[in-house]
């Protein structure tokens, strides 16, 4: 599989080779403990999926920083979901979390409990993103790690992209 490649020297655009980060027909929890695929979390227009590693944020934290993105994202037919690790339940399935997951009122945050959707351990504090078409073809990748000081700006750039890509 050829996906773009966003390097965090700044250096993308270059199309390499790189292996599918995510198993996309793996089962997921939800926030109402139901059991989703990723395709079935896509949008009319595609899908973002936001794999997140151990300490790479609280579930409720990153729904508040990508709110409005996020609606944008939305009313364009793009779905945005962060997916966390078996390990990092505590982040995506406390009280908070669950709340602002409600409030979305679809599947945002997501659980790998089964330890399947990674297809590599996502190593901590680091964030892998994919966009996906409405066939969950993917578009691109991003990786980005969690303690560089300018990671949501940058997520939030890749988003903004997509946005942009969707109007």
């Amino acid at each position: 599989m050829i996906n773009m490649l966003l390097h965090p020297d700044g250096s993308g655009g270059a199309l390499q080779e790189s292996r599918r980060m995510f198993e996309v027909d793996v089962s997921l929890l939800t926030h109402e403990s139901k059991r989703v695929r990723l395709r079935d979390a896509g949008g009319e227009h595609g899908l973002v999926a936001v794999g997140v590693g151990r300490a790479g944020g609280r579930g409720f934290q990153l729904l508040h920083r990508f709110a409005a993105l996020s609606e944008r994202l939305d009313a364009a037919g793009v779905n945005l979901v962060f997916v966390y690790p078996a390990q990092s339940a505590r982040h995506v399935q406390d009280a908070l979390s669950v709340m602002a997951a409600r409030y979305r009122n679809k599947p945002c945050l997501l659980l790998d409990e089964a330890g399947l959707f990674f297809g590599d351990t996502l190593p901590p504090q680091r964030h892998s993103v994919m966009r996906f078409d409405r066939h969950m073809a993917c578009v691109e990748t991003l990786e980005i790690d969690a303690r560089e000081t300018d990671w949501d700006s940058r997520l939030g750039e890749f988003l903004a992209g997509v946005l942009a890509d969707s109007a």
